[in-house]
């Protein structure tokens, strides 16, 4: 099973020049199932407007999910630049979780306003489905997904995917602190559980320490504290992702280097994310 990475920022994309190396494009993960054609891809940030594209080269009908983790931007922008949206013959459920105003359908349709873009729902020609997701595990015949919700400031999954044998968490919002970690003891208990042995965390990275003092309460963890709390986890296989715009390629690479240094021996692997990397579980 190989998990390919469209997009690894997050906030906004950034194609500045510095970047490239490990990607402009914000949160898109395409996942690879055995024995289907059926696609399932996590977050509909820009990166998945290169996924479309490369979908686009084979001209077969395309029939998959979209399980979305909050309708934040850097989440969803993407969405109407996936141009296999816009063929009749392809059909998709779109997942997200409910939202204060409202349900998956709801959320986009506000989005995708002529206020704010030239394309509407009503305008994409493919079969679509809106799901508003449930929390509790469903299964979609190849594989099963449920979700817990992460620390962030508006309703956001944590998606569990259980498939082939093997579990994956992806987790590209979620702020970790140590203050929390004391404070609201419930949910760091739920989610040491939910990650308990899984073979692969994808995690926000987004700060570090130092940098995370003046962005507290933004939703977004350091990445010492999510791999520190994965260790504690028993987590087997870890990739730091949702990288800050302003972190370029020459501080990401020393960061790189500096987890594998320190952190290697306590996982099978660990390393940051990186756009158009394929990860094999």
């Amino acid at each position: 099973m190989d998990l390919r990475f469209w997009g690894v920022r997050g906030s906004t994309p950034c194609a500045n020049k510095d970047n490239m190396e490990f990607g402009g494009n914000t949160t898109c993960l395409q996942i690879h199932l055995p024995d289907t054609d059926e696609l399932l891809i996590m977050d509909s940030g820009t990166g998945i407007r290169n996924l479309g594209n490369h979908l686009l080269e084979s001209k077969d009908k395309v029939r998959g999910r979209i399980f979305i983790t909050h309708p934040h931007w850097d989440h969803i922008q993407g969405f109407p630049f996936f141009k296999p949206i816009y063929n009749p013959e392809n059909h998709f459920d779109i997942h997200m979780p409910s939202q204060a105003n409202g349900g998956c359908k709801e959320i986009l349709s506000g989005h995708l306003t002529k206020t704010f873009f030239p394309v509407t729902l009503e305008m994409i020609d493919a079969n679509i489905e809106y799901i508003t997701q449930k929390e509790d595990r469903q299964d979609y015949g190849h594989y099963e997904i449920e979700y817990m919700l992460a620390n962030h400031p508006i309703n956001t999954a944590i998606y569990k995917i259980y498939v082939a044998g093997k579990t994956i968490v992806f987790c590209p919002d979620n702020e970790l602190t140590p203050i929390a970690e004391k404070t609201n003891a419930y949910f760091y208990t739920k989610f040491k559980e939910f990650l308990s042995d899984a073979d692969l965390l994808i995690h926000d990275g987004q700060f570090d320490r130092q940098s995370y003092k003046d962005k507290v309460g933004w939703g977004h963890s350091a990445w010492e504290e999510a791999v520190e709390f994965a260790i504690r986890s028993g987590v087997k296989k870890m990739i730091v992702t949702h990288h800050d715009p302003d972190s370029d390629d020459a501080f990401l690479y020393k960061l790189d280097e500096k987890i594998h240094l320190e952190y290697a021996s306590h996982f099978d692997m660990i390393s940051l994310a990186k756009e158009g990397a394929v990860i094999r579980i």
